[in-house]
This record gives C-alpha cells, sequence and structure tokens, in this order.
C-alpha cells in the first residue's frame, strides 16, 4: 500500500502483511525507509478522524522530558492520506518506541521478577514521576487522555514513559470550540463521577484524568495492589470495586468502612508521609469534590521528594525504602512472601534464585498410624476374598475427656517446691498425729463418741474420695480411683478424730484429751 503523508509530501509505502500491532481502531505498520516512525492506519477511517488529527498535529504537547530516541507522548508526526483520486486521510505517523514493556509488567510483583528483576523501588518512583510529567504536559495544552489504563502506558529499563494510543483522547479545537470526545474508558480507573455513565455523551475534564493517575501511581508504589480493593467485612455479598470506587470505599483511608487492606498489600505506611497525604486528598476528599484532587504537577513534586528521601539497605543494595522508616520494609517482604524478595539482589539474579519457587516447610514423615485388632474383627474368620460393600465397621470415635485442659502453669523454682512440700506434709503430719492423740486419749478416759466420729469420717472421705477419682480421671486409670477412695477414707477419718477429740475434752473439761491432741499436732507438724 502506498501512501503519502499530508505536510511533508513524501510517499511512504507501507507492506500491510507486517503488522507490528493491532487494535479496535485499526493496525500499526513500520515504514521501511524510517526506522523511527510507524504508520497506524485506520480499519473505517471518517472525516472525524481526519479533522481530529488535523487539530492534534497543529497543536502538540511539549515533550516533558528531553531524551535522545525518546517521545514521552506517541503525537501524530504527520497524517497519511491515499494517493490518486480523491484524497482521504486514513491514518497518521508518530515515534516509534522501542525496548518498552507495558506498566503492569512492571508494578506487578510476578512480572517483574520474571522480566524485569533489578527494576527496583527507586525505579518505580522515578516512573510514577516521569508519568506524572507527561499527563502534565498533555493538561497544560488542554487535552484529556479520558481512558487512562495500564496498556496505554509504556516503560523503558531505565524507566522512561510513553504515552500511547494518543488518537482516543479528548481534544478541543480551539477555533471552533468542537469537541472530540473519547468514547472509551476501564471502570477501574474511571473516578466516582463518571462510573456507569456512556463516554460518547461527557466532556471529559482533567480532574477526571487525575483519579486515574492516582490509582496507576498507588499500583507503582504499592506492589500492583489498587487503592479500592480490600477485604470486604459485611456478611452479604462482597460489592464490585465499581461500586467501591462510587461509594469512595478507599481501605487505606481515614473515614471508617467496611474494608480493611489486603492482607498481603505492603502497608500504607511505607509510603512517605506526604504521597499518603496526597492519596487521601486523591480518593477521600476528591470523592465528592473531584477539584480536591491533587494535578500531576503537585503528584510530579511530591514523587520527587519521596524519591530524594530513598535509603539503600545494608543486607541488599537492591531495597530502597524511606527514610521515614526505622527498618527495611523489603527485608520484612520477603520473609513474609517465604523468600519470594521483591527486588532480589543481583548476585541472586546472576544465579538465577530470584525465580525459585517459595520456600515451604518440609513436613516431618509422620509414622502410619497403628491399626489395633478389635475383639469383633478377630472373631471373623479369613475367607481370602474381598469385603463386601457394607461389611465395614464403624470407625470408633474417642470419648472426649470431661476434664478441660489446665492452663499452662509458670514452673516453681527449687525454693518454693520446698516450701510447698514442707507445707503438705505439716497439714498431714498434724492432722494424723492429732487424730491419734485425740484417739488414743479419748479411749483411755472412755470417749466412744470419738470411734463413731471416725467410722463417720471414714464415710465421707470414702463418698468424696470415689466422686474425685469418678470426674476428674480417665476410665483407664482404675487403680487411681481406689486409691482416691482410700485416701478419702484415711482423710475423713484422722479429720473428725481430731474434731472430735477436741469437742469431747472441752465438753468433758478433760484438759489431758487437749493437752495430748496439741502435743500431738506439734510434733506431727514437724515430723510431716
Amino acid at each position: 500500500m502506498q501512501l503519502q503523508r499530508q505536510f511533508s509530501g513524501q510517499l511512504i509505502a507501507i507492506d500491510t502483511n507486517s503488522a507490528i500491532a493491532s487494535g479496535g481502531q485499526g493496525r500499526i505498520y513500520p515504514i521501511a525507509k524510517d526506522s523511527s516512525l510507524v504508520a497506524k492506519i485506520y480499519h473505517k477511517p471518517t472525516d472525524e478522524d481526519g479533522d481530529k488529527l488535523t487539530v492534534m498535529f497543529s497543536m502538540p504537547p511539549d515533550a516533558p522530558i528531553a531524551e535522545p530516541g525518546h517521545a514521552s507522548i506517541a503525537w501524530p508526526l504527520d497524517l497519511l492520506h491515499t494517493v490518486g483520486g480523491r484524497e482521504k486521510i486514513v491514518g497518521f505517523v508518530m515515534p516509534r518506541v522501542k525496548k518498552v514493556l507495558p506498566v503492569h509488567t512492571f508494578y506487578t510483583p510476578k512480572t517483574r521478577r520474571e522480566q524485569k528483576p533489578l527494576f527496583n523501588y527507586l525505579y518505580l518512583h522515578r516512573t510514577a514521576r516521569n508519568l506524572a510529567s507527561a499527563v502534565n504536559a498533555l493538561h497544560v495544552r488542554g487535552y484529556v487522555i479520558g481512558d487512562v489504563n495500564e496498556s496505554n502506558i509504556l516503560v523503558t529499563d531505565t524507566a522512561l514513559v510513553t504515552l500511547v494510543d494518543t488518537d482516543s483522547f479528548q481534544v478541543r479545537d480551539p477555533y471552533t470550540g468542537y469537541v472530540y470526545r473519547c468514547p472509551v474508558g476501564k471502570p477501574e480507573f474511571t473516578p466516582p463521577e463518571l462510573q456507569g455513565q456512556t463516554f460518547r455523551d461527557i466532556d471529559r475534564a482533567p480532574e477526571h484524568d487525575l483519579f486515574g493517575l492516582g490509582v496507576l501511581i498507588f499500583q507503582l508504589l504499592m506492589e500492583g495492589t489498587h487503592p479500592f480493593s480490600g477485604v470486604y467485612l459485611g456478611s452479604d455479598e462482597p460489592p464490585s470495586l465499581e461500586a467501591r470506587i462510587r461509594s469512595g470505599h478507599f481501605p487505606s483511608g481515614t473515614k471508617r468502612i467496611p474494608y480493611r487492606p489486603m492482607p498481603a498489600a505492603p502497608p500504607f505506611e511505607m509510603l512517605h508521609p506526604r504521597l499518603r497525604q496526597m492519596f487521601v486528598r486523591c480518593f477521600e476528599e476528591g470523592h465528592r469534590n473531584p477539584s480536591a484532587r491533587p494535578d500531576a504537577k503537585t503528584w510530579v513534586n511530591a514523587i520527587r521528594e519521596a524519591e530524594d528521601s530513598l535509603l539503600t539497605c545494608s543486607k541488599n543494595t537492591q531495597h530502597k525504602y524511606g527514610n521515614h522508616l526505622s527498618r527495611c520494609p523489603w527485608c520484612d517482604r520477603a520473609k513474609l512472601l517465604k523468600g519470594r524478595d521483591p527486588f532480589p539482589s543481583r548476585q541472586a539474579v546472576s544465579n538465577g534464585l530470584h525465580l525459585q519457587p517459595a520456600k515451604t516447610k518440609r513436613k516431618k514423615p509422620q509414622p502410619p498410624p497403628v491399626v489395633r485388632e478389635t475383639a469383633v474383627r478377630r472373631q471373623q474368620p479369613s475367607t481370602g476374598l474381598p469385603r463386601q460393600l457394607g461389611n465395614y465397621q464403624l470407625p470408633m470415635l474417642p470419648i472426649p475427656s470431661r476434664s478441660r485442659t489446665p492452663a499452662p502453669q509458670v514452673p516453681l523454682t527449687k525454693f518454693e517446691r520446698i516450701v510447698q512440700d514442707a507445707a503438705w506434709g505439716g497439714v498431714w503430719g498434724t492432722l494424723c498425729l492429732a487424730a491419734v492423740a485425740g484417739i488414743f486419749s479419748a479411749i483411755a478416759e472412755g470417749g466412744g463418741a470419738i470411734l463413731g466420729a471416725i467410722f463417720v469420717g471414714s464415710i465421707w472421705g470414702s463418698f468424696f474420695g470415689m466422686m474425685w477419682g469418678i470426674f476428674t480421671l480417665s476410665p483407664n486409670q482404675i487403680w487411681r480411683k481406689w486409691g482416691g477412695v482410700l485416701l478419702g477414707t484415711l482423710w475423713g477419718a484422722f479429720f473428725l478424730a481430731a474434731i472430735s477429740g477436741v469437742v469431747f475434752g472441752a465438753i468433758s473439761d478433760n484438759r489431758a484429751i487437749g493437752q495430748g491432741i496439741l502435743s500431738g499436732a506439734g510434733v506431727g507438724t514437724l515430723w510431716g
């Protein structure tokens, strides 16, 4: 196909079989005699397309970055029309960008680690700054991007940015006032006031672009996290991302909303304080008042300030973080991600370690469960045939223990154990010898009532010992149950013997019984 440049008059040949890219509006082809240019040819060119391109050609924006061989904005450099007969504009010529990838390749951790592992946090700041500079150049000239999205922003290894698909921008003719609207847009980059609107019927404004710009900068500096993504705290179905934008539910903001930030996202506090204020202005204050959103030039200055405050980690020179932080957040994040460093060191990249899967803890091999033969199973004869369906025994479930697991106790010291043992021994010795002294003295003085108290005490003690064994011991500790009954019997007998001896001595006014009990108690305390 042979076409002619509108203003230079140069004839160019287009090989229609060598398209570089293709979209809904047209295809992009290389120009054989000039490798620095490409041609975009529309599928169905219209007169309005030609008029819009003419306005764009006559009013180009200023280049925000004067880098040789680089174009920050792929702006039309000339128009292309057919040759012979009725001339019609069918496309345009624009700069060719090389060695670039979409911006999402760099802010998505997985693709960045695989394709551009040395693109660190400093480069991400610089990318955001260059993007804001390009948007500012367009707004100063009166243009509105409209369809702000991650696919129309290309980035080089050195963080240079190129805005493409410029012929879809909203253009206003300064002479007639006619607006060539942008008919498309992605919901996740669309501001709340335009959600659900038909873009063909709307004149866009710079503040509409500023919402999408804020989203892209947030994703660049927050590991690809969308500012309105979060964990929904409600009990019903989580709202869509568009609904969250429409409601202004910014999880990292200051307002109380039914969301919390994504657990895998970097903490919002990791960002420079001024950037945090900018995001709150963009997504919270700008929700009801779009003019409150920071303009592109303000973003440029804020990102430059944040970039100048970056420090280099002493453990990994690829880790850059703000000087408002007390420690490197990327080292902590690498541990959180089980060894997947967001910004691997140069040595790790040269050895290919950055492509290793996340580290997982190896589980210790567990011995196979011991299958115990039950009496029922042993009684069944073995026939050597497979067991029929329905003949399997039901698994035996463990009987839950009635006692609750005690809370962990602080271990006693050696001295505390000695004091505790001495106290219990003293109580037991006092009770035993006091009871023995009381029984001996009462029998010598004729105290048959004490023998009755001993009998009653034995009955009550055995009862409490049995209850203790039933409620606190498991079924396989039957021997300890009987031990509890015996111990309770002795405690009850001695306890009531001592009490009855004292009561008997007081009633009969026999001091010998009281003295015997007291002396027995004293000796028992020391002996215990």
